[in-house]
């Protein structure tokens, strides 16, 4: 995969072990990983991306926590 831009970690409130990474590609594709498996990467479209942010933002992953 070409080279990503990654944006700042979020990570939660446990120290900091657990962060989770956004970027994208050079050509613009959206992808994700956890900094503690820097090397499993999920890439998604745009759409996709959008859509994970609204359903979590409208509460619909609460659950999952």
């Amino acid at each position: 995969m070409s080279e990503i831009c990654w944006q700042e970690p979020l990570c939660g409130g446990n120290g900091g072990n657990t962060c989770l990474q956004i970027g994208h590609t050079a050509a613009g594709t959206p992808v994700l990983r956890e900094t503690t498996h820097p090397t499993e990467l999920i890439t998604t479209t745009h759409q996709g991306l959008s859509n994970l942010i609204k359903a979590a933002k409208r509460g619909e992953l609460d659950h999952l926590l």
